[in-house]
């Protein structure tokens, strides 16, 4: 029988990822319920030859924020051939977290030349999901799932009838957005106040 070829599968993901031989582990935190990873694959395109990534799985808090963002912080930029810069990804698997700190992820985010993915398996719910809405670049691949909640539930979703949730979460889409286009997405968010199975933007 052949053996198989080792494989570096992202955090959260169930069979997403490269081959072994492609990556190497630049550094990685394990906290209390969270991992993250930064790691640098070979990518002949880059003049480096290396595209380096980021992932992340697990409960956003602080530490959690703080630990992904120092990894986010030393990713070495891609430059083409050409000149051109490619994004890095950064691939997040997060059910839960706190709400303003996703705010804070999203604003951060859009402000780095890094694209937030949600590969196969993972999920990005609640902290992840506002986080999601500020990238400047982000996609959703195979079966991953972002989905913002309306539940109030602590540490999950927004609560509709809650201004100190609302208004923040307002302000937010208006900064990341723009004061048109937030507005449009804040007045398609209310429309999923009484949704149970949340707002999905994947």
């Amino acid at each position: 029988t052949q053996e198989a070829t080792p494989f570096h599968v992202v955090l959260g993901s169930n069979n997403y990822g490269y081959p072994a031989s492609q990556v190497q582990l630049i550094s990685s935190v394990q906290g209390e319920r969270f991992e993250t990873r930064h790691s640098r694959l070979r990518y002949p395109e880059c003049m480096s030859g290396y595209l380096e990534f980021v992932e992340f799985s697990g409960f956003l808090d602080s530490s959690a924020v703080a630990a992904m963002g120092g990894l986010v912080q030393n990713i070495k930029p891609c430059v083409r051939k050409n000149g051109s810069r490619a994004v890095s990804p950064v691939y997040m698997n997060s059910a839960q977290g706190e709400l303003a700190l996703g705010m804070q992820v999203g604003q951060w985010f859009k402000t780095q030349s890094i694209e937030l993915v949600v590969t196969e398996g993972q999920l990005c719910e609640s902290a992840c999901a506002v986080a999601f809405l500020g990238a400047s670049f982000k996609r959703v691949q195979a079966t991953g799932r972002v989905v913002l909640h309306f539940n109030g539930e602590l540490g999950r979703g927004l609560d509709c009838a809650r201004s100190t949730d609302m208004m923040p979460f307002r302000s937010y889409l208006l900064s990341v957005k723009g004061n048109q286009s937030g507005q449009i997405l804040y007045n398609q968010a209310l429309t999923y106040c009484r949704n149970s199975k949340g707002w999905d933007l994947s």
